[in-house]
Protein backbone atom coordinates (compact mmCIF):
# COMPACT_ATOMS: atom_id res chain seq x y z
CA UNK A 1 0.00 0.00 0.00
CA UNK A 2 1.50 3.42 -1.03
CA UNK A 3 2.43 5.64 1.71
CA UNK A 4 1.27 9.18 0.66
CA UNK A 5 2.71 10.93 4.10
CA UNK A 6 6.18 10.10 2.62
CA UNK A 7 5.72 9.52 -1.45
CA UNK A 8 3.57 13.04 -1.65
CA UNK A 9 2.86 12.85 -5.19
CA UNK A 10 2.92 9.27 -5.68
CA UNK A 11 0.75 6.97 -7.68
CA UNK A 12 -2.03 4.88 -5.13
CA UNK A 13 -1.75 1.52 -6.39
CA UNK A 14 -5.05 -1.05 -7.06
CA UNK A 15 -5.51 -2.05 -3.81
CA UNK A 16 -5.47 2.22 -2.64
CA UNK A 17 -7.53 3.35 -5.91
CA UNK A 18 -10.21 0.10 -5.06
CA UNK A 19 -10.17 1.88 -1.23
CA UNK A 20 -10.30 5.54 -2.26
CA UNK A 21 -12.91 4.56 -4.81
CA UNK A 22 -15.30 3.51 -1.94
CA UNK A 23 -14.60 6.30 0.59
CA UNK A 24 -15.66 8.77 -1.68
CA UNK A 25 -18.69 6.65 -2.71
CA UNK A 26 -19.62 6.13 0.34
CA UNK A 27 -18.68 10.04 1.76
CA UNK A 28 -19.48 12.22 -1.80
CA UNK A 29 -19.69 15.32 0.51
CA UNK A 30 -15.90 14.96 1.13
CA UNK A 31 -15.25 16.44 -2.44
CA UNK A 32 -18.52 18.83 -2.28
CA UNK A 33 -17.40 20.87 0.99
CA UNK A 34 -13.33 21.18 -0.12
CA UNK A 35 -13.56 23.64 -2.40
CA UNK A 36 -9.48 23.60 -3.18
CA UNK A 37 -9.74 19.75 -3.90
CA UNK A 38 -13.06 20.48 -6.18
CA UNK A 39 -11.10 22.82 -7.47
CA UNK A 40 -8.45 20.58 -8.81
CA UNK A 41 -10.55 17.93 -10.03
CA UNK A 42 -12.86 20.09 -11.98
CA UNK A 43 -9.25 21.18 -13.40
CA UNK A 44 -8.76 17.81 -15.03
CA UNK A 45 -9.98 17.92 -18.54
CA UNK A 46 -10.50 14.85 -20.98
CA UNK A 47 -8.84 14.52 -24.00
CA UNK A 48 -9.68 17.14 -27.66
CA UNK A 49 -12.78 15.92 -29.32
CA UNK A 50 -14.21 14.33 -26.45
CA UNK A 51 -17.25 14.81 -24.70
CA UNK A 52 -16.54 15.62 -21.26
CA UNK A 53 -19.45 14.32 -18.94
CA UNK A 54 -17.57 14.75 -16.32
CA UNK A 55 -16.64 18.02 -16.83
CA UNK A 56 -20.60 19.10 -16.55
CA UNK A 57 -20.85 17.38 -13.49
CA UNK A 58 -17.80 19.05 -11.77
CA UNK A 59 -18.48 22.12 -12.95
CA UNK A 60 -22.25 21.95 -11.46
CA UNK A 61 -20.74 20.74 -8.19
CA UNK A 62 -18.50 23.40 -7.80
CA UNK A 63 -21.61 25.80 -8.45
CA UNK A 64 -23.50 24.23 -5.73
CA UNK A 65 -20.52 24.77 -3.56
CA UNK A 66 -20.36 28.56 -4.63
CA UNK A 67 -24.10 28.60 -3.76
CA UNK A 68 -24.00 26.66 -0.62
CA UNK A 69 -20.82 29.26 0.47
CA UNK A 70 -22.68 32.05 -0.39
CA UNK A 71 -25.81 31.15 1.47
CA UNK A 72 -23.75 30.26 4.41
CA UNK A 73 -22.29 33.37 4.19
CA UNK A 74 -25.88 35.12 4.14
CA UNK A 75 -26.94 33.33 6.72
CA UNK A 76 -24.07 34.03 9.31
CA UNK A 77 -24.45 37.68 8.59
CA UNK A 78 -27.83 37.34 9.26
CA UNK A 79 -27.60 35.82 12.42
CA UNK A 80 -25.20 38.59 13.04
CA UNK A 81 -27.45 41.63 12.68
CA UNK A 82 -29.91 39.94 14.72
CA UNK A 83 -28.10 39.09 17.37
CA UNK A 84 -27.15 42.85 17.40
CA UNK A 85 -29.93 43.88 16.95
CA UNK A 86 -31.56 42.33 19.67
CA UNK A 87 -28.60 43.70 22.20
CA UNK A 88 -29.13 47.33 21.40
CA UNK A 89 -32.71 46.05 21.70
CA UNK A 90 -32.82 44.49 25.67
CA UNK A 91 -29.98 47.58 26.32
CA UNK A 92 -32.54 50.22 25.12
CA UNK A 93 -35.81 48.43 27.10
CA UNK A 94 -33.74 48.47 30.24
CA UNK A 95 -32.90 52.46 29.80
CA UNK A 96 -36.46 52.47 29.23
CA UNK A 97 -36.39 51.22 32.87
CA UNK A 98 -35.52 54.87 34.23
CA UNK A 99 -37.54 57.37 32.48
CA UNK A 100 -39.95 58.99 35.37
CA UNK A 101 -42.51 60.32 33.32
CA UNK A 102 -44.05 60.67 29.68
CA UNK A 103 -42.11 62.98 28.96
CA UNK A 104 -38.83 60.85 29.61
CA UNK A 105 -40.39 57.91 27.31
CA UNK A 106 -41.67 60.39 24.51
CA UNK A 107 -37.56 61.60 24.92
CA UNK A 108 -36.32 58.37 24.66
CA UNK A 109 -38.84 57.26 21.79
CA UNK A 110 -38.01 60.07 19.45
CA UNK A 111 -34.58 60.44 19.72
CA UNK A 112 -32.53 57.03 20.84
CA UNK A 113 -34.85 54.38 19.94
CA UNK A 114 -34.67 54.94 15.93
CA UNK A 115 -30.98 54.00 16.31
CA UNK A 116 -31.68 51.16 19.19
CA UNK A 117 -34.13 49.69 17.14
CA UNK A 118 -32.90 50.27 13.52
CA UNK A 119 -35.48 52.20 12.23
CA UNK A 120 -36.36 55.84 10.58
CA UNK A 121 -39.37 56.77 12.84
CA UNK A 122 -40.91 55.43 16.19
CA UNK A 123 -44.39 56.47 17.16
CA UNK A 124 -46.60 55.25 19.96
CA UNK A 125 -50.46 56.55 19.52
CA UNK A 126 -53.03 55.89 22.30
CA UNK A 127 -56.74 56.27 21.42
CA UNK A 128 -58.39 59.30 22.95
CA UNK A 129 -56.38 62.46 24.94
CA UNK A 130 -52.45 62.33 25.91
CA UNK A 131 -51.81 64.45 29.26
CA UNK A 132 -48.82 65.60 27.00
CA UNK A 133 -49.12 69.12 25.99
CA UNK A 134 -46.05 68.90 23.73
CA UNK A 135 -44.55 65.90 22.26
CA UNK A 136 -42.17 64.23 19.59
CA UNK A 137 -43.23 60.58 19.10
CA UNK A 138 -46.38 59.97 21.98
CA UNK A 139 -49.90 61.15 20.06
CA UNK A 140 -53.50 61.38 20.98
CA UNK A 141 -55.25 59.06 18.06
CA UNK A 142 -58.93 58.65 17.20
CA UNK A 143 -60.86 55.78 19.03
CA UNK A 144 -60.74 52.57 16.79
CA UNK A 145 -57.13 53.00 15.05
CA UNK A 146 -55.19 49.90 16.43
CA UNK A 147 -58.44 47.66 15.17
CA UNK A 148 -58.69 49.73 11.63
CA UNK A 149 -55.09 48.89 11.06
CA UNK A 150 -54.35 45.65 12.83
CA UNK A 151 -57.85 44.14 12.54
CA UNK A 152 -58.05 40.87 14.59
CA UNK A 153 -54.29 40.73 14.77
CA UNK A 154 -51.99 41.64 17.46
CA UNK A 155 -49.18 43.00 14.91
CA UNK A 156 -48.35 44.06 11.45
CA UNK A 157 -45.04 43.82 9.17
CA UNK A 158 -45.19 44.71 6.23
CA UNK A 159 -45.32 47.72 2.84
CA UNK A 160 -46.44 51.02 4.29
CA UNK A 161 -49.50 52.40 2.16
CA UNK A 162 -48.84 56.16 1.16
CA UNK A 163 -51.67 57.51 3.08
CA UNK A 164 -51.09 55.70 6.12
CA UNK A 165 -47.58 56.56 6.07
CA UNK A 166 -48.70 60.44 5.80
CA UNK A 167 -51.19 59.91 8.56
CA UNK A 168 -48.70 58.01 11.11
CA UNK A 169 -45.48 59.74 10.05
CA UNK A 170 -45.53 62.73 8.24
CA UNK A 171 -44.36 61.70 5.32
CA UNK A 172 -44.15 58.67 3.08
CA UNK A 173 -42.37 55.64 4.38
CA UNK A 174 -41.12 52.42 2.73
CA UNK A 175 -42.09 49.76 5.61
CA UNK A 176 -43.57 49.40 9.10
CA UNK A 177 -43.93 47.29 12.12
CA UNK A 178 -47.35 47.48 14.13
CA UNK A 179 -48.21 46.54 17.49
CA UNK A 180 -51.23 46.85 19.82
CA UNK A 181 -51.04 48.28 22.76
CA UNK A 182 -53.00 47.90 25.75
CA UNK A 183 -51.96 50.15 28.92
CA UNK A 184 -54.46 51.38 31.74
CA UNK A 185 -58.00 50.31 29.97
CA UNK A 186 -56.97 52.25 26.95
CA UNK A 187 -56.19 50.94 23.84
CA UNK A 188 -52.83 51.92 21.47
CA UNK A 189 -50.71 51.87 18.97
CA UNK A 190 -46.86 51.17 18.74
CA UNK A 191 -45.63 51.81 15.31
CA UNK A 192 -41.58 51.29 13.73
CA UNK A 193 -40.96 52.56 9.99
CA UNK A 194 -38.24 52.45 7.54
CA UNK A 195 -37.23 54.27 4.55
CA UNK A 196 -36.83 50.73 2.55
CA UNK A 197 -39.44 48.52 1.44
CA UNK A 198 -38.01 45.27 1.97
CA UNK A 199 -36.77 46.05 5.45
CA UNK A 200 -40.29 44.56 7.07
CA UNK A 201 -42.36 41.80 5.14
CA UNK A 202 -44.90 39.71 5.75
CA UNK A 203 -44.17 36.41 7.83
CA UNK A 204 -41.41 38.28 9.49
CA UNK A 205 -40.74 37.31 13.25
CA UNK A 206 -41.91 40.45 15.60
CA UNK A 207 -40.37 39.03 19.02
CA UNK A 208 -38.10 42.78 19.67
CA UNK A 209 -41.24 44.39 18.44
CA UNK A 210 -43.54 42.67 21.04
CA UNK A 211 -40.68 42.78 23.68
CA UNK A 212 -40.45 46.39 23.38
CA UNK A 213 -44.12 46.83 23.13
CA UNK A 214 -45.02 44.81 26.34
CA UNK A 215 -41.91 47.21 28.13
CA UNK A 216 -43.86 50.66 26.82
CA UNK A 217 -47.31 48.98 28.31
CA UNK A 218 -45.55 48.48 31.79
CA UNK A 219 -44.30 52.20 31.79
CA UNK A 220 -48.00 52.96 30.41
CA UNK A 221 -50.06 51.72 32.73
CA UNK A 222 -48.23 53.34 35.86
CA UNK A 223 -48.15 56.59 34.56
CA UNK A 224 -51.83 56.47 33.02
CA UNK A 225 -53.44 55.33 35.91
CA UNK A 226 -52.18 58.50 37.39
CA UNK A 227 -53.73 61.11 35.37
Amino acid sequence: MTDFTTQPGAAPDAMDRAMLRQMLIENPYWVREDAELLSHIAGASAAEGVADLGFVVREKLLREVRTLKQRQRAIADHARNNLALLARTQAFVLSLMECDDLDALDYMLAWEAPAALGVEKVRLFLEGATPMIVSESIHACGYGLADELLGDENDFTGACAPRTSRTLYGSEMGSHALCRIEAAGRNGLLALAANEADQFHTGQGTEILNFTARAIERLLDRWLSET
